[in-house]
């Protein structure tokens, strides 16, 4: 299916879906690289007793780009991509985390891109961006995108080692992200209570010192467990350093010289993003310093 741009959404636009963003630009678009359609949930998905439709769920290939206003393109640049949780979709979570406002305050110079996952269905799989190779061609094509809307200037070869890759996510996010991170190059990740599997792909993934990894996690989340199995292994098994703090312990000072956090926070699942503004905190340092 050829790809179809919706356009740039201004910030009057925006406004009306109270995402309150700055004066970055929105770029929106379907992607034949996006997480859905896809074959394995082609007839849907059984949850708990209830259907959930592929096409009301599952046929949504959208992803969005957004710039911060004050963005600067380097040599290489910086791409954040976000995955959300069960039962959300772009816009939802783009208000309930705030998670545009947040990006503007970090004030890192970097391009934030959402796609489309599970649309308001309790799901965790990643769809197409399971299957290898179909990030990598993502990213090509969020870059032709910033080329087309004259954010960056064409490169005459497209290489990923031209682009810093963060992966970040809430919930069940975890599973698209631990099938993404051992089949591309993938810089950071920072999970937002989602560390329920996928413990394989992020033992070797974490195993790379220059990797920046963060785990904020909390006790009824259903992570708990996992969190402290996960740690043990890599500080005890496979003498891999670690810090292990409560959220109230976490200083400006730890987020940029630790490269592997792992963050017990006392606030709710959904809670975690935005307490203490997190997410924007989280940010601040990018992986590459």
């Amino acid at each position: 299916m050829k790809n179809k741009t919706i356009g740039i959404l201004s910030l009057s636009i925006l406004l009306n879906f109270s995402l309150m963003a700055q004066e970055g630009k929105i770029i929106r678009f379907t992607s034949s690289n996006a997480m859905f359609p896809d074959t394995a949930r082609a007839k849907g998905h059984d949850y708990n007793g209830k259907h959930y439709e592929a096409a009301v769920n599952y046929s949504d290939s959208s992803i969005l780009i957004y710039v911060p206003k004050n963005f600067t393109p380097k040599e290489k640049i910086n791409l954040v991509f976000w995955f959300h949780g069960w039962g959300n979709n772009i816009d939802t979570a783009m208000k309930q985390f705030e998670l545009l406002q947040q990006f503007d305050a970090s004030e890192r110079n970097a391009v934030f891109v959402f796609p489309e996952g599970p649309k308001n269905a309790p799901d965790s799989y990643g769809g197409k961006l399971e299957q290898p190779m179909v990030f990598q061609a993502l990213v090509k094509e969020v870059a032709d995108k910033l080329v087309k809307n004259r954010i960056t200037k064409n490169r005459s070869v497209f290489s990923l080692g031209d682009y810093t890759i963060s992966l970040a996510g809430h919930s069940g996010a975890y599973r698209v992200i631990s099938r993404i991170i051992n089949q591309s190059p993938v810089n950071e990740v920072i999970l937002f209570d989602a560390m329920y599997g996928g413990n394989d792909a992020y033992f070797q993934w974490i195993a790379v010192p220059e990797h920046r990894f963060i785990n904020i996690y909390t006790k009824e989340g259903g992570t708990f467990d996992n969190s402290h199995f996960i740690m043990n292994k890599l500080s005890d098994s496979l003498h891999i350093p670690i810090v292990s703090l409560n959220e109230e312990a976490l200083t400006e000072t730890i987020l940029k010289n630790m490269q592997k956090l792992f963050i017990y926070s006392s606030v709710g699942h959904n809670e975690v993003i935005t307490n203490n503004r997190n997410w924007e905190r989280f940010l601040r340092k990018t992986p590459d310093k």
